[in-house]
């Protein structure tokens, strides 16, 4: 369509311009937009005959809405196709009457003018500050290494800083860059690093069990006409142990007897390593380590030698992803076992020159736990027994046989008994020599 205008008609001058009443309007990027343009009359008896749109101080229209000899709802349109050709629509009976722009690109930015002319009023100009917002680019997270920490990457350990930087390219006018923990903020300092890039640096630290699949959220906005750009990062993290309880501590264990020992831990993530340890040795193959839920159960075969009464059953468990992660607990053995029975001759006392009338003495060393409770000789296996008379004399663990003679020779031994049963000793022989006297 072509329009012919007088000069005074279509154009307004630059002083006049400069002091129309101005909306400021902004529109995003790909998005519609709206420029308002008050078309109502002053006085009820007066109507709308064309409305013109300008972009700056263009004396040529690029949008008309002509109703001059029309029913109001029945309007004859016009775009110019260098500026929006088919994206523009004037909705008169809107209130305000608005120019809907689909699809805004960049160059639709600026400042214009709508020319409202009336049956009987004098013609209304107005201006519109039209700005277009270029949303900034979807941000990217990198770790400390540089690397795009939303790809799959090994977790944090617990009680480690995690260290973020979010980055976000373009963006007109510059983005805010915030860090939120789920929904709360945690870091809205945000700086232009490079031309076009705005970065926000986040140090989190001492993440803890707390933090698990919490959903650590990187967002850019530069206008609230549009969601933000966001990227979302899952917080995986390696976790400790929390507890290790040996299940099975008895206040005593028989020697040689075999004992299923259970050691239970929880919290570990992935699941603890458990280990046995005896003192400081560990007990290799000899456990089966169930896992379920957070939770560890350990059963170890015990069978408890004599030698390990007293010494401590540690039960170790920690996450071997996460260095001094190591939790124990210690079960000091308490091992029962029969009587172990050692008999010698005295140490002053030569076997190969006991002779008739000598005093000779054993003596019995006992070990066990729990104490004996009785403690037995034998001559050649029979009982001996305490008579002062006989010069054969008892005294806790020692035998003193005194002036012996040839019926004393034989083998001795020595029997202790405790709740376990009964330990019986070497045999110590004894020889005595005669001497015989020439007449």
């Amino acid at each position: 369509m072509l329009f012919v205008f007088e000069s005074l008609y279509n154009s307004v001058t630059p002083n006049l311009f400069d002091v129309l009443p101005t909306s400021d309007v902004q529109g995003v990027l790909g998005k519609k937009a709206s420029l308002p343009c008050d078309i109502q009359p002053l006085h009820s008896d007066d109507a709308v005959v064309m409305v013109l749109w300008f972009k700056e101080s263009d004396g040529e229209p690029l949008y008309s809405y002509d109703i001059r000899g029309r029913n109001a709802n029945q309007p004859k349109l016009w775009s110019s196709a260098l500026v929006f050709g088919n994206r523009a629509y004037f909705r008169g009976g809107a209130t305000p009457a608005v120019l809907m722009v689909d699809n805004v690109i960049a160059a639709d930015a600026g400042v214009y003018r709508c020319r409202v002319d009336f049956r009987n009023s004098p013609t209304r100009n107005l201006k519109v500050n039209f700005t277009v917002i270029i949303p900034p680019s979807r941000p990217i997270i990198y770790d400390a290494n540089r690397r795009d920490r939303t790809k799959l990457i090994e977790p944090y350990n617990e009680g480690s800083n995690v260290v973020l930087k979010c980055e976000v390219e373009g963006g007109i006018p510059r983005p805010r860059v915030t860090w939120y923990l789920e929904n709360v903020v945690i870091d809205d300092s945000y700086e232009e690093r490079q031309e076009g890039i705005t970065t926000n640096t986040l140090t989190f630290p001492n993440v803890g069990r707390q933090h698990l699949n919490a959903r650590l959220v990187c967002q850019a906005s530069n206008t609230n006409l549009a969601p933000p750009e966001t990227k979302v990062l899952i917080l995986d993290i390696n976790l400790k142990p929390i507890t290790v309880n040996i299940l099975t501590k008895e206040k005593q264990v028989s020697a040689d007897k075999r004992y299923e020992v259970e050691c239970k831990t929880t919290g570990s993530r992935p699941e603890a390593t458990v280990t046995w340890w005896k003192n400081n040795r560990q007990l290799k193959r000899m456990a089966k380590n169930f896992s379920e839920n957070n939770e560890t159960l350990s059963v170890l075969s015990l069978v408890p030698g004599v030698d390990d009464d007293s010494k401590y059953l540690t039960c170790r468990a920690e996450n071997k992803h996460i260095p001094d992660s190591a939790i124990e607990d210690k079960w000091r053995l308490n091992v029962h076992y029969v009587p172990i029975v050692d008999l010698k001759m005295g140490s002053n006392l030569n076997p190969d020159e006991i002779k008739e009338g000598d005093d000779v003495y054993f003596e019995c060393t006992v070990k066990a736990n729990p104490k004996t409770h009785r403690l037995v000789w034998f001559h050649d296996n029979t009982e001996i027994f305490h008579n002062e008379a006989l010069g054969v004399i008892l005294s806790a663990q020692s035998l003193v046989l005194q002036s012996v003679t040839r019926a004393a020779a034989g083998d001795y031994t020595c029997m202790a008994a405790n709740s376990e049963g009964r330990g019986i000793s070497n045999p110590v022989s004894l020889l005595v020599r005669c001497e015989y006297k020439l007449i």
